[in-house]
């Protein structure tokens, strides 16, 4: 069988955004082995702080989701300045007959960060037709300047880019984005059981993700406090699970203090697939942008989502749930600091109003209440 190298840098969020993208490779290319090589991040900080939810910076849990109806297998290269783990990468997939390489990167990705990767698969795997990096983008990763000119889009049309290079070229409509990621039989499982043993039948679930990988995405834990507060008060009958990772753990015990009885701190110890599970069963989610956001979105749940002031708006929110992702408008935004605040008040978040966010959640579990 003749193969598809498949090249993205991914953490969850951006994984699941790329979703739609294998989907439609598996339609364009239904008679291909589809073999997925990814890294977290080129940054060691950055794979340091994703594993503190993957597990360990070579362990991709979220990609289980996909497999094998969208991926049939996948490499993990951990760190792409090291020389002789790459040469024994290459060396592995010297056994596959590539036909075709796919890069998917995001909406005008710098064309510095293009080249790179496509050296890195013409390493990996020589000199095969490679598509998806002929989009429009800049030498210094001037995204404002994109912006003015309305060439930017939202982050999942980035892997897509490959359809408009094949022969003949496709356009992938907005009814054709599908996010087909699936937890599996033993996270439902595992959802159920959770559900029956807590005995939660009969009461509707809101799970919150307060946590966030950099400190100038994370809405004030006060903030969350008062939601939280408001949301029991007008709803209470319902529960709330807080889930996030092992370093989230605290936080949840933070917000579980006030409420004992009506919220569960699940943070740090469900799998990303328990989680998706648990999360196909909630009512609503809501929580800071990251990938809990985008991985409810994937599984069907409502998403009230909280957006820094990082990228221009439209372009992270998720998918289905752009109409209830919230954002504060402050003068510096879109500021493309994508690991600190460079005015270092952080203001898009810790002056987004808890009014605003309620709001938002009111709209789902109100009518969520007419519904039942």
């Amino acid at each position: 069988m003749k193969a598809l190298l498949v090249l993205r840098s991914a953490a969850l969020g951006d994984f699941i955004l790329s979703a739609p993208a294998f989907d439609q490779l598996r339609r364009v290319f239904p008679h291909n082995k589809i073999i997925f090589v990814t890294t977290q991040s080129v940054s060691k900080k950055q794979r340091i702080k994703v594993a503190d939810y993957a597990g360990n910076t070579i362990n991709i849990p979220w990609v289980d989701m996909a497999i094998p109806h969208l991926i049939d297998e996948t490499f993990v290269i951990d760190n792409v300045l090291n020389f002789y783990s790459l040469w024994a990468l290459r060396k592995k997939l010297k056994t596959y007959d590539f036909e075709t390489a796919i890069l998917m990167v995001d909406p005008c990705a710098p064309w510095l960060g293009r080249i790179k990767k496509l050296l890195l698969i013409y390493f990996l795997v020589g000199f095969i037709p490679t598509l998806g990096w002929r989009s429009q983008g800049s030498l210094k990763g001037n995204l404002s300047e994109l912006n003015r000119k309305g060439l930017l889009k939202h982050h999942v049309y980035g892997p897509l880019q490959f359809l408009s290079e094949i022969t003949p070229a496709k356009i992938c409509r907005e009814e054709e984005i599908v996010f087909d990621l699936k937890p599996g039989k033993e996270a439902e499982d595992w959802a159920e059981n959770w559900i029956k043993t807590n005995q939660l039948e009969n009461r509707p679930i809101i799970a919150v993700a307060p946590g966030a990988i950099h400190a100038h995405k994370q809405w004030p834990v006060e903030s969350f406090k008062e939601l939280i507060h408001q949301l029991l008060d007008r709803y209470p009958n319902n529960v709330l699970v807080v889930l996030g990772s092992p370093k989230d753990r605290s936080i949840g015990e933070e917000l579980k203090r006030s409420h004992l009885e009506s919220i569960f701190n699940l943070a740090g110890e469900t799998s990303i697939s328990q989680s998706a599970a648990l999360l196909k069963k909630c009512a609503l989610l809501v929580g800071n942008d990251g990938g809990a956001m985008h991985l409810g979105d994937a599984m069907g749940c409502k998403v009230v989502s909280i957006i820094p002031g990082i990228e221009y708006p439209d372009s992270i929110e998720p998918w289905h749930n752009k109409d209830l992702a919230v954002r504060h408008p402050v003068p510096c935004a879109p500021c493309y600091s994508f690991t600190y605040c460079p005015e270092k008040h952080n203001k898009c978040m810790t002056e987004l109003s808890v009014e605003s966010v309620f709001e938002k959640c009111r709209r789902v579990l109100d009518k969520t209440r007419l519904e039942i």
